[in-house]
């Protein structure tokens, strides 16, 4: 087998087996949908440009999602949004081959930048501790603070919404 080929192979293994974690680590900072997913497929073609580097990456998949939110922060700034940082406007809640529940979506948008970037990392990417600091730019202790104050606000807000939607029944 041809180098190419091989490296075309494992580049699609790559793409089969994280498609779906990068376009619902988007989904929690990107809105609408179609835009997340048109992100992911741009970050997985900038990886395809740039396989031969990308595979030895410690996260190809942090690396995808990554790209695709620089180009999304671009594009803001671009459009000349005056705001500093990605503030989430709400989302259509359309079914995109029930990858993302909608509950979950909204408790995951309702989170601080920090947090919400810590469980991406953590949860939607499965990457290490100590790759997420890395990721992120932040220490260790701070990815458990923020992992562990983001899974706290989770649980509530998905507890007050069963709530309410049980009173409302």
């Amino acid at each position: 087998m041809r180098t190419h080929d091989r490296s075309r192979s494992e580049f699609e293994r790559f793409f089969a087996t994280h498609k779906d974690a990068c376009f619902r680590a988007l989904c929690a900072t990107v809105s609408p949908l179609d835009e997340a997913d048109d992100l992911t497929s741009e970050g997985f073609a900038r990886a395809w440009e740039r396989w031969p580097e990308v595979r030895h990456h410690p996260s190809p998949a942090a690396w995808v999602v990554r790209t695709a939110l620089n180009l999304h922060r671009d594009r803001w700034r671009r459009e000349g949004n005056p705001r500093r940082h990605l503030f989430l406007v709400p989302v259509e809640h359309h079914d995109r081959e029930s990858l993302v529940d909608p509950a979950l979506l909204a408790a995951l948008r309702a989170l601080p930048e920090q947090q919400r970037a810590v469980i991406v990392h953590r949860v939607l990417l499965d990457l290490s501790t100590e790759q997420t600091a890395i990721e992120l730019g932040i220490a260790a202790g701070t990815v458990g603070t923020h992992l562990k104050r983001a899974l706290s606000a989770l649980r509530t807000h998905l507890d007050d919404q069963s709530t309410a939607t049980e009173a409302a029944s």
